[in-house]
């Protein structure tokens, strides 16, 4: 009897096609969901430490946000096998750890809440987390001191170097330990909003035009180090630009009293900073800087000769 030939060889190359669909059916590992806390935690673990003041989060393989993947994983973790986690043992571990992700995302109160759970149980990071618990609420106070609505400018600036001041009290509290990088984005996000509140105010009283333009600059020369110095940069360019524009809305170019040299004043800082911002390659503002100065340098040209039709 004879054993081989056409339909023996086709048989074996079924099997082999049939074997190799069956190993490389399966899920790329790389990309499968987190199958433990200890996944999760090493991840977060791994970061811990990152200058998210000067450099921009760590992201994982699927473009996340680290610190926000770590969380919605431990939460993911913690539905699918409730009936595993009711024992409790590793109850403090993921608290903990949800606990240094919330409050790398700004989420200060939850954090806070989160380490205030893990100071209820008994686990050796109890002592860390009540550490950790007290400079969340001490940043959660700081996020919500703001002016009252009917705040003078100069009641909201006391209001603002007093929140500033709690949080230069607790970056000294903090050095040298992962907190320092958090409490700087605090004391920067800070700035931001009170640069914004004077821009804000400023259309309801044009005297305040000065103060919000020192507030941008503060906000630039305080923040040189932050991964949004460039973002500062184009803000304090469009309050120039929104000047300029202003001042020829209210001084038409062709009547005698429009005053070039104050026009050019604030147009020669709203094209220098686009200028500095566009000519930076590899940033990610760059494509948005070189767009804004070629519009306000049409707007520009536009009201200098409209000047020459006097």
């Amino acid at each position: 009897m004879r054993y081989g030939g056409p339909r023996l060889t086709s048989v074996l190359l079924f099997l082999v096609l049939l074997v190799g669909c069956g190993t490389q059916g399966g899920p790329d590992p790389t990309y499968r969901p987190t199958e433990s806390v200890l996944e999760a935690v090493s991840v977060l673990r791994l970061h811990i430490d990152d200058d998210t003041y000067r450099f921009p989060p760590a992201r994982d393989f699927t473009g996340k946000n680290v610190y926000r993947a770590v969380f919605e994983r431990l939460e993911s973790l913690e539905e699918i096998h409730a009936a595993k986690f009711q024992s409790g043992y590793l109850t403090a571990v993921i608290l903990f750890a949800k606990g240094r992700a919330l409050e790398r995302l700004g989420e200060y109160e939850i954090a806070a809440q989160h380490y205030r759970r893990v100071t209820d149980l008994d686990s050796i990071l109890v002592d860390e987390a009540r550490r950790s618990e007290y400079v969340c609420e001490r940043l959660s106070e700081a996020r919500v001191t703001q002016p009252e609505p009917v705040a003078s400018p100069q009641e909201a600036l006391h209001v603002f170097d007093r929140r500033a001041a709690l949080l230069e009290e607790l970056l000294e509290e903090v050095g040298g330990t992962h907190y320092t990088p958090v409490v700087r984005e605090e004391i920067e996000r800070t700035d931001v909003e009170r640069a914004r509140y004077y821009r804000a105010r400023r259309l309801l009283n044009p005297a305040l035009e000065a103060v919000a333009l020192q507030q941008y600059q503060r906000l630039v020369r305080q923040n040189r180090e932050s991964k949004f110095q460039n973002r500062h940069l184009l803000k304090l360019g469009d309050l120039y630009a929104e000047l300029a524009r202003d001042y020829a809305h209210r001084f038409p170019p062709p009547s005698l009293s429009f005053d070039p040299a104050t026009f050019d004043e604030y147009a020669f800082g709203a094209t220098r900073l686009y200028e500095a911002v566009a000519h930076q390659d590899g940033a990610v503002e760059k494509i948005e800087a070189a767009r804004k100065l070629e519009a306000f340098l049409a707007f520009t040209i536009g009201a200098r000769d409209a000047t020459l039709q006097r």
